[in-house]
């Protein structure tokens, strides 16, 4: 039990981390970036100090999202064995695939926002599209999230 409220914890801080960055990013840093003279600078070191921040979490994120996966239907399949009637995950099944789905979305903009690669200069140097996107995803997985939890 504990090793899955620690997993649970550090995956949900994890989240947290790194969406709450992105948040900080678009609502403070970038105005006050934007007011100063070398606003392109600022705005490009600022996402290289945040990029260790931002891989540390998709990984950390990575890796206890898929024990959480493995745990879950893991004993959905026991309670599955016991009775197959009342356990009916189709619901959970769906709105987990949407929240994956978003999740892989917040993921490829991450890397795009903070990956030191010529390509991606174009969207680093005007990240608050991005960041908006970045951050209204993030909120949903949260929510999503909540959702499963009373689901499951």
């Amino acid at each position: 039990m504990f090793l899955k409220s620690l997993i649970q914890w550090i995956h949900v801080g994890s989240v947290v981390l790194m969406i709450g960055g992105f948040f900080f990013f678009r609502v403070v840093l970038l105005p006050i970036a934007n007011r100063s003279n070398a606003s392109e600078n600022l705005i490009a070191a600022a996402l290289r100090r945040f990029s260790g921040i931002v891989w540390t979490a998709l990984l950390t994120i990575l890796i206890s999202g898929l024990y959480n996966f493995i745990t879950f239907f893991r004993s959905a399949r026991a309670g599955t064995a016991i009775d197959p009637v009342v356990s009916d995950y189709s619901l959970y099944i769906f709105v987990l695939g949407i929240k994956l789905f978003i999740v892989f979305l917040i993921f490829t903009l991450a890397i795009v926002l903070t990956f030191p690669y010529q390509v991606f200069s174009v969207y680093q140097k005007r990240p608050a599209p991005w960041l908006n996107l970045t951050v209204i995803f993030g909120l949903i997985a949260i929510f999503l999230s909540a959702y499963l939890r009373r689901l499951g």
